[in-house]
């Protein structure tokens, strides 16, 4: 079982990740429920993790990561009308770590 990350550093910048317990928690506006959010302003990137299968939370983990790479490197895949695109590139990033054992996604001890 591969640990849940606190920070990634990504191209030079790290970004804190935090885990929530309720999906309300993720949006630092609070108006709405999310499974993860980048702040770019404050460089955190927050997860609903409570009562998820580990997989579900590395993807939104990874689809996060890809939203900051967007950002860092002004790609046109950080505008809104790509965000299905990257939910689909973590979804095979995930996949394709699991089938190969490069992350193990089996439950935390005592979850």
């Amino acid at each position: 079982m591969l640990e849940r990350p606190e920070k990634v550093n990504v191209l030079g910048v790290e970004y804190r990740i935090e885990y929530v317990d309720n999906p309300a928690e993720v949006d630092i506006y609070k108006r709405q429920s999310l499974w993860g959010q980048v702040d770019f302003w404050t460089r955190t990137i927050r997860v609903y993790a409570n009562e998820r299968p580990e997989e579900d939370i590395w993807q939104t983990i990874l689809h996060e990561v890809l939203h900051a790479i967007s950002e860092e490197l002004n790609l046109v895949l950080k505008k809104e009308e790509y965000h299905d695109d990257l939910g689909i590139l973590a979804l095979a990033l995930t996949d394709t770590f699991v089938r190969n054992g490069w992350l193990d996604v089996s439950s935390p001890e005592g979850a």
